[in-house]
């Protein structure tokens, strides 16, 4: 009966030695699909960031920065479109358009 206890601990410290790596591998895919997952959404970020005129042309924006531009950005093209030009009048004091100022610079 002893032997018998013995050769269970024996397997259950087997079983744990078996276990450990196999959560190492789980843990290390799961780390290699984040990085796989911020490098896309970073990619993404890049893409956009190019899209979007801003002044100066090589300044790195935010992520943040990058989704608040890139609304007022849509928001002002839809804007010109549904009015058939731009019209930079209508922007209140505190309400500039960045993009507005980058025409008026570089025409």
């Amino acid at each position: 009966m002893e032997f018998d206890n013995g050769s269970n601990n024996f397997q259950i410290q087997l079983h744990k030695l078996n276990e450990a790596p196999l959560k190492k591998r789980i843990r290390s895919g799961a780390n290699a699909r984040e990085r796989d997952r911020t490098q896309s959404v970073n990619s993404a970020f890049d893409v956009l960031r190019a899209m979007i005129p801003i002044d100066p042309p090589d300044r790195k924006l935010s992520k943040i920065e990058t989704l608040q531009l890139a609304t007022k950005y849509i928001s002002h093209l839809s804007q010109i479109l549904t009015s058939g030009e731009d019209r930079e009048q209508e922007h209140s004091f505190y309400d500039v358009c960045i993009f507005c100022l980058t025409n008026r610079i570089t025409s």
